[in-house]
C-alpha cells in the first residue's frame, strides 16, 4: 500500500491555554502512514525546550501545515509536541510522550522535555513578535502546570552542548551560557537566542501571572547558613522534593532567586546545582 497524503487537517479539539489557541491533532491518533513515534516518557519531566522553525511562504496556518507534513512522512524523524505561530499552536504529541527534536538521541532533551517549535522568519514584524509571545505563553503554561519555573527553559543548542560533553545538567549556574553558546551543528532557536534572557523573563512574567514562582537569574551573592539542618529542595517550593540537607553553618553562593506567592517565601538557587534553599532571615544571612 502506497503512502497516504492527508488533505488539510481539522483539529480534534481546541482549547485556550494561557491566551493561546491550541489545536490538538495527535500523531498517535492519526498515523495512517505508520510513521515512527517517540516512546512515552518514563523519566521525570525536567523542562521545556524552545526551537525555531521557518515560517512557510504563502501559508496562513503554518502549524497545521507542519503537522500535516509530519503525518505525510515528509518531516524525516522530527517529532515535536507543539508547533506555534502568530495564530495558534498545533499539538502533535501528548505531553507525556518523548520528542525527537533535540538531536541528543536518548539524552534528556528528547527524553525529558516538552518541545515547542516556534515558527518565525528572518523578517522582523508583528507576526514574529506574536509567534514569540504565543510561545512564551504556552511555555509558561506548561512549566506552571508541571511545577517548574522559567529556570527550566532550554534551547535546542543547549542539548547539543550537553551531548558533546561541553556542559552537564548539574552545572545549573551556567545553563544560560550554554543555551546561547554557538554550536557547529546548529544554533537554535535562531531568532530567540540573541534575546534568550529576555524570552525567559517574558515567560517568567506569564508564570507569575498564573500564580507560579517567579525566577530572577543573574547577579550572584553569598549567604551564611544559620539553620543547623537546612533542607535543599529540588524546586523553589515547600512542597518540592528534598534533595539533601545543609549541615554546618557555611557560606554558599546563590545564582538565582524565586518568589513563591502561596507561601510568601523567597528561594535561592545554589551554585552547586544541588537545588534551592529558603532565604528566610531565620535560616540564612545575606552577606
Amino acid at each position: 500500500m502506497g503512502k497516504i497524503y492527508l488533505p488539510k487537517l481539522t483539529a480534534d479539539s481546541t482549547a485556550i491555554l494561557n491566551g493561546v489557541t491550541v489545536r490538538k491533532h495527535l500523531l498517535a491518533n492519526h498515523n495512517v502512514n505508520n510513521i515512527t513515534l517517540p516512546p512515552l516518557r518514563t523519566k521525570p519531566l525536567i523542562g521545556v525546550t524552545i526551537h525555531n522553525t521557518e515560517d512557510l511562504p504563502r501559508v496562513e496556518d503554518d502549524g497545521e501545515q507542519y503537522t500535516r507534513a509530519t503525518l505525510n512522512d515528509n518531516m524525516n524523524s522530527v517529532r515535536t509536541h507543539y508547533y506555534v505561530d502568530d495564530l495558534c499552536a498545533w499539538q502533535n504529541l501528548e505531553d507525556g510522550r518523548c520528542n525527537w527534536t533535540c538531536a541528543d538521541g536518548t539524552g534528556p532533551g528528547n527524553m525529558q522535555t516538552i518541545a515547542i517549535e516556534c515558527i518565525m522568519s528572518s523578517e522582523s514584524g508583528t507576526e514574529n513578535i506574536k509567534a514569540r509571545d504565543n510561545t512564551a505563553r504556552l511555555a509558561a503554561y506548561l512549566l506552571h502546570k508541571n511545577g517548574l519555573t522559567a529556570d527550566n527553559l532550554y534551547t535546542h543548542t543547549y542539548w547539543l552542548h550537553v551531548k558533546d560533553g561541553h556542559t552537564k545538567l548539574s552545572d545549573t549556574a551556567n545553563i544560560d551560557k550554554w543555551c546561547v553558546a554557538p554550536h557547529a551543528y546548529k544554533n537554535c532557536p535562531l531568532y530567540i537566542i540573541p534575546d534568550w534572557i529576555g524570552f525567559k523573563k517574558q515567560a517568567d512574567g506569564y508564570i507569575k501571572k498564573l500564580g507560579g514562582s517567579s525566577v530572577v537569574s543573574g547577579g550572584t551573592f553569598l549567604v551564611r547558613i544559620l539553620d543547623p539542618a537546612l533542607n535543599i529542595r529540588a524546586q523553589p517550593s515547600l512542597t518540592a522534593r528534598i534533595n539533601g540537607v545543609i549541615r554546618g553553618k557555611g557560606i554558599y553562593t546563590i545564582v538565582a532567586t524565586s518568589f513563591e506567592p502561596k507561601t510568601q517565601v523567597t528561594w535561592g538557587k545554589l551554585k552547586s546545582g544541588a537545588g534551592w534553599i529558603s532565604l528566610r532571615s531565620k535560616y540564612v544571612k545575606k552577606l
